[in-house]
């Protein structure tokens, strides 16, 4: 938590009487007071949403307090009243009586209303907005989707988006969910647009309509849409084009290119030359990611686009550590199935052959190890008399096969395909001429910073769990983490711009004051935690003590572009 709990009023007793000490709590909230003004949020969702009827707050307090909340210390709903109960009421920019109105169930209804169909035009106005007053550059969107879990049963979840079970990315298939798909621009990773979907649509059928709202909220159809390999289909392709925009995604490993062009790398090796060399950003002691290309795969899809092949060191070295994990594991699984042979279904050699295959088949190491079921004969002298054994007994002779796994590693194999390691083929629109091959795969590069935003949803807005049973809530409740989302990150980018502005290498912002190169918003907030100032009351004398700000705090302000006076 940014927001301290401490409690707003304390009795303290000096030598000339009782006193009372006031603490009022400003924290990190006049930095979000300053950007919801920019965004002009509160304006927006005036317009359109309205105001709540029989109600002291509106809409537009309620949900801008909610965003403060869900920055800054996201919890239950049920604990809003409580969270903002030491923070000075100017601070979230309401009066005594406004604040003492926020509860569970304002908030409530203020979600019930951002999940209807009103909140389509608020996020459109807010996009253009962003786009005008923080001069975003649009002409490079990226998309991804991730997916938020519940528990519970969700009975009444029947319009869309529905809560409903699908393709776990959280890999819950136990779990129902929702899908939230996410385009930021390629300037700040700043979210731009999103959509609440059904938790068992596929994110093929997502593309065409995201690209048509982008277009309306653009106003222009040129820009380059990037996104993952479910992009990549014959519809969403040809959508793209005859709408005269452009696109950088991946092959998926379905398509026929990519499977003839594994293939021949299995037979024999290509050469390959070096495109582009990036530092490791976590140690700098680790070995650099080197992307190399080749000329020796097709360079067309049978569509007619533009095939880039790329190998990064990387995705190699990872490649093959799945491998070898996978390995393990079936080489586990092999020796348990050993282990349970000659007995039930497993008593014959074709039933043997075929749940080892299937064990490779679910490992993914089909052709990776070599099989072999062994046979030996065991013969058994059977007496035909009952009771104690005697020379002169009769008896008869069964002969009995047993079998026994046997498994090695296909060494030849294993090195043809340590030749796929790392390769991955781009599919483009983009045209040579202007776009190299390194220019484009450094414009797929930055789609991880779209899953960044994700792992921000998930980690320190805290999406889930939700503690709310009425589906229209729960998307309204994904609609306000939409917004901090936005808002987190443009204070991020604000003050990015602003180091490379003034020429700031580095902000000791830190834990223990260590320095780093990219400052992130719960970094920022997190030192103006605690800051409030105080007022001292004995009998009838009141002295207060104004807000200190340290000389890193004083900074970090110039740099949002406030005036350290908004704390006074």
């Amino acid at each position: 938590m940014y927001t301290s709990q401490d409690h707003p009023e304390r009795r303290v007793g000096t030598g000339e009487g009782p006193a009372h000490l006031r603490i009022h709590l400003l924290g990190p909230h006049p930095i979000l007071n300053h950007f919801l003004a920019r965004m002009t949020l509160p304006r927006i969702v005036r317009s359109c949403l309205g105001a709540s009827r029989q109600s002291i707050l509106d809409h537009a307090q309620t949900l801008c307090c909610l965003l403060h909340n869900i920055v800054l210390s996201p919890g239950p709903l049920y604990r809003v009243a409580e969270w903002a109960h030491p923070i000075d009421p100017r601070a979230l920019e309401l009066t005594v009586s406004e604040k003492a109105a926020l509860n569970d169930d304002r908030v409530a209804r203020t979600l019930d209303v951002l999940a209807s169909e009103r909140s389509r035009s608020l996020f459109f106005r807010l996009a253009l907005h962003l786009i005008r007053d923080f001069e975003l550059d649009v002409r490079r969107i990226h998309q991804d989707t991730t997916t938020v879990t519940f528990y519970g049963r969700y009975e009444t979840s029947l319009r869309p988006p529905r809560i409903t079970q699908g393709i776990s990315k959280d890999h819950r298939p136990d779990l129902k969910q929702l899908v939230f798909g996410l385009s930021v621009t390629a300037d700040g990773a700043v979210p731009l647009l999103h959509e609440v979907h059904s938790g068992n649509r596929s994110d093929d059928t997502l593309h065409r309509g995201n690209l048509d709202r982008l277009r309306e909220i653009l106003g222009r159809e040129d820009f380059i849409y990037v996104a993952d390999s479910k992009l990549c289909t014959a519809k969403n392709l040809k959508h793209i084009v005859d709408h005269h925009g452009f696109f950088v995604t991946v092959m998926p490993r379905t398509r026929a290119e990519d499977h003839e062009f594994r293939e021949r790398l299995r037979r024999a090796p290509v050469r390959w030359r070096r495109l582009h060399v990036q530092p490791n950003g976590r140690r700098q002691s680790d070995p650099p990611d080197v992307y190399e290309t080749t000329a020796d795969g097709p360079q067309e899809t049978r569509e007619g686009y533009r095939l880039i092949w790329i190998r990064s060191s990387q995705k190699a070295a990872h490649d093959a550590e799945a491998r070898t994990h996978a390995l393990q594991g079936a080489q586990e699984d092999l020796v348990g199935l050993g282990a349970r042979l000659n007995r039930g279904r497993l008593r014959r050699r074709g039933s043997i052959l075929k749940a080892a295959r299937a064990i490779l088949k679910q490992r993914d190491c089909e052709g990776l190890l070599r099989l072999a079921v062994r046979a030996q004969t065991r013969v058994r002298l059977r007496h035909l008399r009952r009771g104690r054994p005697r020379p002169d007994d009769p008896v008869r002779e069964e002969r009995r096969t047993w079998y026994r796994l046997e498994f090695a590693p296909e060494e030849a194999a294993l090195g043809s395909q340590a030749r796929t390691d790392g390769v991955f083929p781009l599919v483009t629109n983009l045209a040579a001429r202007a776009y190299s091959k390194k220019k484009v795969l450094l414009i797929y590069k930055y789609q991880p910073y779209v899953e960044k935003r994700h792992a921000l949803l998930k980690s320190e807005l805290e999406v889930a769990p939700l503690y709310l049973k009425r589906p229209e809530r729960v998307v309204g409740l994904v609609h306000a983490h939409f917004l901090a989302m936005v808002l987190e990150a443009l204070i991020e980018r604000t003050v990015r711009l602003a180091m490379v502005r003034e020429r700031i290498d580095f902000l000791p912002i830190l834990p223990e004051g260590r320095l780093t190169r990219t400052p992130t918003t719960p970094r920022i907030l997190e030192k103006f935690t605690g800051v409030s100032w105080y007022e001292f009351e004995r009998g009838d004398e009141t002295v207060t003590f104004p807000v200190e700000l340290t000389p890193l705090q004083k900074e970090l302000l110039r740099l949002l572009g406030m005036d350290p006076r908004s704390y006074d």
